[in-house]
């Protein structure tokens, strides 16, 4: 009998108890020493010259840069990324490979990456585009959030604005996809 299965579960549906465990195992990868050091490694310290300038806030001790903006970030302000994304953790199978890939990768498979950028690289993933794509449309999403913000937009960049959000959506994406 499977756990969703039981008379005296909580899960009702298959779904619900993947998704449980898929949210159990990212504790797993929160936790996982072998990624904590990596991280400590890949830091360095602020360096006098950038105390002088005020490069970061006066409590920053270690920084690092992300892999896909350049930038240089306090390094509580980066978090390790995979280098390979996962296949989910839907079934049993998905399930131990979701495990060793939260619990069971070496150095060799992380990468700095700030929170934005992670971000824009988990979209990217979950919509199968590259990233500059998923970085474009979530601009464009924050753009669209506020009708007065977006008409702003069209108006700087002389563009007649489309007559629904999904074509507006597109206009943006792709003019911002141009200036790159």
């Amino acid at each position: 009998m499977n756990p969703w299965e039981d008379p005296h579960s909580i899960w009702k549906t298959k779904s619900e108890y993947f998704t449980w465990l898929r949210g159990a195992l990212r504790r797993l990868w929160s936790d996982y020493p072998l990624r904590k050091e990596w991280k400590k490694q890949s830091l360095r310290p602020v360096t006098q010259e950038e105390k002088k300038r005020k490069c970061f806030h006066p409590s920053t001790k270690n920084v690092g840069q992300c892999v896909f903006c350049k930038e240089w970030f306090a390094g509580s302000k980066l978090e390790v990324d995979h280098i390979k994304a996962s296949e989910g953790c839907f079934d049993y199978d998905t399930a131990e490979q979701f495990m060793w890939h939260c619990g069971g990768l070496t150095s060799d498979k992380f990468q700095l990456s700030c929170k934005p950028c992670h971000k824009i690289k988990s979209y990217a993933e979950r919509q199968n585009i590259p990233f500059e794509q998923a970085q474009a449309t979530k601009q464009a999403i924050a753009i669209q959030k506020d009708r007065k913000k977006e008409s702003e937009w069209f108006a700087e960049n002389n563009i007649k604005p489309a007559s629904n959000a999904k074509k507006r959506r597109e206009q943006i994406i792709n003019h911002l996809l141009q200036e790159e």
